[in-house]
């Protein structure tokens, strides 16, 4: 009894011929296509976008473009915005104030006359000043837009002129319109005053100092002249004229 052969497999089952691979309609083979690189769009069949702005790569060149505009754009803003100089201030009756002081103390006080446009009194006070010396304060804008302070007193001390002088260093003696007044110049030069000393109980010290030119500083002294005492003038306190009270008080502003 013969056993029945095992049929073998067709060699074309095993090793496919190429007439048997399947082919693409351009006539290339479907595992030719698989293996050439890609050309069409994306994966995905998102296309492909314009290429990128030069200006958007963050070049050093290009954020030095950008840094010049923003830098013009700045300064065209500061150029046209107002900037204040300088506070205004209201002018006060520096005279009526002087009035007040001359009748209540009898001093010879002193004020500033025909200075002409652009002087401008901001300050006129009669208080304590350094060591409880009673002292007559005016301050003038000048027309340069500094400042000029005139101080008054009688029996002053050492501390009360060192101190009116901004403890300026003395730098010899001026001559205008036929005072002799000490100079005197701050330590960093900003400051300059004047000094005249006065003698006896009712002799009055005068200070003129301040940060305006030395030019205006000598014609704001040049133009000082006595003040007449109000007739029936009350103290800066508001108490008649004579009372005992203490010095005090600040002028009101002019109308």
């Amino acid at each position: 009894m013969s056993t029945p052969s095992t049929p073998s497999t067709p060699a074309s089952d095993e090793h496919p011929t190429e007439s048997m691979v399947p082919t693409v309609p351009d006539g290339t083979t479907a595992s030719d296509a698989a293996a050439a690189p890609a050309s069409g769009p994306a994966a995905g069949g998102a296309p492909a976008g314009p290429p990128k702005s030069r200006y958007s790569m963050g070049t050093l060149p290009n954020m030095l473009r950008s840094m010049l505009v923003i830098g013009l754009f700045v300064l065209a803003l500061v150029a046209i915005v107002p900037r204040i100089t300088h506070v205004e201030r209201p002018a006060v009756d520096a005279a009526a104030k002087a009035s007040q002081v001359a009748a209540q103390t009898r001093w010879p006080v002193q004020l500033p006359k025909g200075l002409g446009d652009g002087w401008v009194p901001t300050v006129a006070t009669y208080a304590p000043g350094t060591e409880g010396v009673a002292t007559f304060t005016t301050v003038w804008m000048t027309p340069s837009g500094a400042d000029i302070a005139l101080k008054q007193a009688a029996r002053v001390t050492n501390g009360w002129v060192a101190r009116s002088v901004d403890d300026g260093e003395a730098s010899g003696t001026v001559q205008i319109g036929g005072r002799s007044l000490q100079r005197y110049v701050s330590s960093n030069g900003g400051q300059v005053g004047y000094v005249e000393r006065g003698t006896g109980a009712t002799g009055l010290t005068l200070v003129a100092s301040g940060t305006a030119p030395e030019d205006e500083l000598k014609a704001f002294v040049a133009a000082l002249a006595p003040v007449a005492p109000g007739a029936a003038a009350s103290s800066p306190t508001g108490s008649p004229t004579g009372s005992p009270t203490g010095p005090g008080g600040t002028a009101t502003p002019a109308s």
